[in-house]
């Protein structure tokens, strides 16, 4: 038995060595993909906050953009509202007057046909006349 033993001591000691160097080499390399992946997550993340405040300054830069523009359409629509209570008064002032020239006319007009019905009555009608 001494014989086989010191026979296959060696084989099983190299079957011993190989199965602590399968061992280690499996944890050394789990340990390995598991950093690799934890690298890559956090590269991943990196990534995306990048991403994330690029597109929020973006966001900002577009709302800053969109508030300015409201902001002069807004100075623009108080202008033109001015402007459209000036013209709407110079219209009523403007329509005020010919009503007010109208009515003058017509009294004009009125006393002119007095005239001449009284110029019919003395005088006559003329010739041509209807």
């Amino acid at each position: 038995m001494n014989d086989w033993l010191k026979a296959n001591l060696s084989a099983m000691f190299a079957g011993f060595v190989t199965l602590v160097t399968v061992i280690l080499e499996t944890r050394r390399s789990t340990r390995h993909e598991n950093n690799e992946a934890k690298t890559e997550q956090d590269k991943m993340q990196q990534y995306i906050l990048k991403t994330v405040r690029d597109e929020n300054a973006n966001w900002q830069s577009r709302y800053s953009d969109l508030e300015d523009k409201y902001t002069t359409m807004g100075n623009e629509y108080d202008d033109f509202q001015d402007k459209h209570h000036q013209i709407v008064g110079r219209l009523q002032e403007q329509v005020a007057l010919l009503t007010k020239e109208n009515a003058g006319l017509r009294e004009k007009n009125a006393a002119l046909k007095q005239e001449n019905a009284a110029y019919r009555n003395r005088y006559g009608t003329i010739k041509g006349d209807n």
